[in-house]
């Protein structure tokens, strides 16, 4: 029997054909120089010309003098131009065929030639309905490519089989041919192929099979590789026939049989030959999904020698993902995300992917990522599912929802996992700590992202959506993204009004703008909480940061920041005294009153706090402004003592204005003791601040109740402890008054003396730091005119 590829081989061995077509294009163009000019050619003439030039080949001389010809439509008239234009549509698609160079252009433009053609009254041979074909193909319309490329085969083209075999290839490439439409059309090719065409007819056999494995009718494919074993026996194409059904045995779960078989056809190949990367493959394939023991380090040998072997070929692409992973079951994670990455990348670029079923490709992505979730290997994991991420089909809600699923909630883990980094390095490397700290912040941002994505996607399915949009709003705030967060907090109350979650929307609306230092907006959106939603808990939570708010913006909003408090204490529906809430009403009610002003009210409201939550975090804090209530309290009697006009009274007020300073004193001292146990290198700037300012007022209590030398002691202790503050110089001049009290005036003058060599040596920035007007030019003015005076 005569073979296709034998006829090939002796074509390519006769060295006097391709001589004789190169002189027959010289002889055209040399023809071509010599030609009368179109204007005087006359048109019979020209047309047989034009004949003659697309016969050897000429294609750009014969586009040239068609053009020219087109031009004389007077001289033309509606057959004639129907004559040329036919012509002219030959030369364009003979030479962009020949040079590859073919273009939507272009094709619009032979299929404009042979439509004028075809209206003009001309028949089209079957080689102009194929190449009207070929003209839609290059247009991007293959669903009418198919329609004229059958007319051809009904018109006797001589190609018929390659035409069948091109339709096939086109009918892949449309969403709605399904794989019994295809198993029809192959069966129609098999039908119909030539003897000799063994190359088509392989390759419609290898089509078929993958369709009947798509199927799942395995049982089938085994009955037709039967059918046609015997075709193939003593032809070129037996390894080829070979290698299908090793590729059924391995379909079948035959795994050991089809290695056997596919080493041995493969043993029989040169390295270049295509075959050689077709077995390279599925021996790969073979040797990673056996069933039995993994073998992934001879499985990447395989994938790599094809890679290497034939990188051009197709399979050479299926190798490369086969390479990753190889290298994911090997962990070398890096290796294959950036195999998987390069394999993503041709894939987007190829229209072509039969050899890789990318569904099953976004799932083994998804499980591994899973797998590398469990085991705590985050980073890597969140790789592969961004990977199976760019291998969606957008429009499949139902497929792209589980995977951006997946990469939203790795991205959140691996944000968290950046933040334990960051703490862990955050007392030996600060620098890398920050790093890793703005690294997880993006990732929050990032998994924000990811859910936003999500919503839109689930737009549909509004429980789903109304979740994502939720989280995307948490991750959005844990990401620092505090001004977008809000937004998106305020979209979710706006689109969702009958949602259970709108209280928290509005809640945490209010907890960002106040983070942000927005107390307005804040003040406003707590408010509007509590309003809406007074009887529900996350309504009731409002009211404490809304006192907050209050207390920032300045003392004018001191008594709306009590009023709120006092509905937490005394009105609420929600809050009992067991409440973390009602605590904090109550601690910041006693620091409000301590503010106004009130010192009495404030003394009755810490007291109870103290009294209900004595291990509370901020109970030094309490006793802080409890003891400087007392202090204030007992300063406001002493002023009354002096304006008082009963014995029997004044005598009253100075007991119970020592009874009180005795209160702040012991208060005082709690406060001192508490902070000074924990360690000062462990107390935060503000515990720093009330551990002086409570040092300073213990002293003063002191003073204020004669124990002069006391007070000195105390005084002391409280200069030394605050000598780089403008503060300590405060306790100086109590030291001073003290020793004058004491008739110790020399004592004092030396007290005087130590103050200005204080104030002289303390650094700039103490003074530019502090809150007090005062500065160093101001506190030398001041001892220099108390040594000058002639007060000691």
């Amino acid at each position: 029997m005569s073979q296709w590829t034998e006829l090939r081989q002796r074509m390519a061995g006769r060295w006097q054909i391709p001589l004789f077509a190169g002189s027959l294009v010289l002889l055209a163009a040399g023809l071509y120089r010599l030609r009368p000019s179109p204007e005087t050619l006359p048109l019979a003439a020209a047309i047989d010309f034009l004949d003659s030039l697309l016969a050897s080949g000429a294609y750009g001389q014969a586009v040239e003098l068609g053009q020219s010809l087109a031009q004389r439509k007077d001289e033309l008239g509606a057959d004639g131009e129907a004559q040329v234009r036919l012509r002219l549509a030959r030369a364009l698609a003979g030479g962009a065929r020949a040079s590859g160079a073919g273009g939507p252009s272009v094709g619009e433009a032979v299929a404009e030639h042979l439509g004028f053609a075809r209206a003009g009254g001309l028949t089209l041979s079957p080689d102009d309905w194929e190449t009207l074909g070929w003209a839609q193909e290059a247009q991007g319309k293959p669903e009418s490519a198919i329609d004229t490329y059958r007319q051809a085969i009904a018109r006797g083209h001589p190609q018929a089989s390659d035409l069948r075999q091109r339709c096939i290839v086109l009918a892949e490439t449309l969403a709605e041919t399904t794989p019994e439409v295809l198993a029809a059309q192959l069966d129609e090719m098999l039908g119909a192929v030539e003897a000799h065409r063994l190359d088509l007819h392989i390759w419609a056999l290898e089509r078929k099979l993958y369709v009947l494995e798509e199927l799942g009718r395995l049982g089938d494919a085994a009955t037709l590789l039967v059918k046609h074993r015997k075709e193939f026996e003593k032809s070129d194409y037996r390894d080829a026939f070979a290698f299908l059904e090793a590729y059924l045995l391995f379909a079948q779960g035959h795994a050991d049989e089809a290695e056997n078989f596919l080493r041995a056809v493969r043993n029989r190949l040169e390295r270049r030959s295509p075959l050689y990367a077709k077995t390279g493959w599925l021996l790969g394939r073979i040797v990673l999904h056996d069933g039995g023991p993994q073998r992934p380090l001879e499985a990447l040998s395989f994938f790599q020698d094809v890679r290497f072997q034939h990188p051009g070929d197709e399979y050479a692409l299926a190798s490369l993902v086969g390479s990753a992973e190889a290298l994911a079951y090997l962990e070398r994670h890096e290796e294959a995300i950036e195999a998987y990455e390069e394999a993503i990348e041709r894939l987007e670029a190829v229209g072509d992917r039969r050899w890789i079923n990318v569904g099953a490709l976004r799932t083994s992505l998804s499980v591994m990522a899973e797998g590398l979730r469990q085991t705590n290997q985050v980073g890597p994991a969140l790789s592969y599912a961004r990977l199976a991420g760019r291998l969606l089909d957008e429009t499949d809600v139902e497929q792209a929802t589980p995977v951006w699923q997946q990469v939203g909630q790795l991205q959140e883990l691996y944000g968290e996992e950046l933040e334990r980094a960051a703490r862990d390095a955050e007392e030996s490397d600060r620098d890398s700590a920050a790093a890793l700290a703005v690294q997880a912040r993006d990732q929050f941002a990032d998994a924000a992202d990811t859910y936003l994505r999500l919503a839109q996607l689930s737009i549909a399915h509004e429980e789903r959506a109304a979740q994502a949009s939720w989280l995307a709003a948490e991750l959005m705030a844990r990401g620092g993204r505090l001004q977008a967060a809000a937004r998106l907090y305020e979209r979710y109350a706006q689109e969702r009004p009958a949602s259970v979650l709108v209280p928290g929307a509005l809640l945490r609306v209010g907890q960002l703008r106040q983070a942000m230092g927005q107390w307005l907006a804040a003040a406003d959106a707590y408010r509007e909480c509590y309003r809406r939603f007074p009887r529900t808990l996350d309504g009731a939570r409002s009211l404490i940061p809304l006192a907050q708010c209050f207390l920032a913006l300045g003392p004018a909003e001191e008594e709306a920041a009590e009023k709120v408090l006092s509905v937490v204490l005394d009105e609420s529906e929600v809050f009992t005294p067991e409440a973390p809430e009602f605590a904090d009403a109550l601690f910041l009610l006693g620091e409000v009153l301590n503010r106004r002003g009130e010192p009495e009210r404030a003394i009755v409201a810490l007291e109870e706090a103290l009294e209900r939550y004595p291990d509370d975090e901020r109970a030094w804090r309490g006793r802080f402004l409890l003891a400087d209530s007392y202090r204030r309290s007992a300063l406001a009697l002493r002023e009354a003592q002096r304006q008082g006009s009963y014995e029997g009274e004044i005598e009253q007020m100075g007991a119970e204005s020592d009874r009180r300073l005795t209160r702040a004193l012991k208060l005082y001292n709690e406060v001192i003791e508490g902070l000074e146990g924990r360690g000062l290198a462990t107390l935060n700037r503000l515990e720093r601040l009330y551990l002086h300012l409570a040092s300073l007022y213990e002293a003063d209590c002191t003073f204020e109740m004669r124990d002069y030398r006391e007070a000195i002691r105390l005084y002391e202790e409280a200069a030394t402890s605050m000598k780089d503050t403008p503060r300590g110089l405060a306790a100086f001049v109590q030291i001073i008054n003290c020793h004058v009290f004491l008739g110790q005036l020399s004592e004092a003058r030396a007290a005087l003396a130590r103050a200005l060599i204080q104030v002289d040596a303390m650094p700039a920035e103490a003074f530019s730091r502090s809150v007090s007007p005062e500065r160093r030019e101001d506190w030398q003015r001041y001892f220099q005119w108390l040594g000058e005076s002639s007060l000691f």
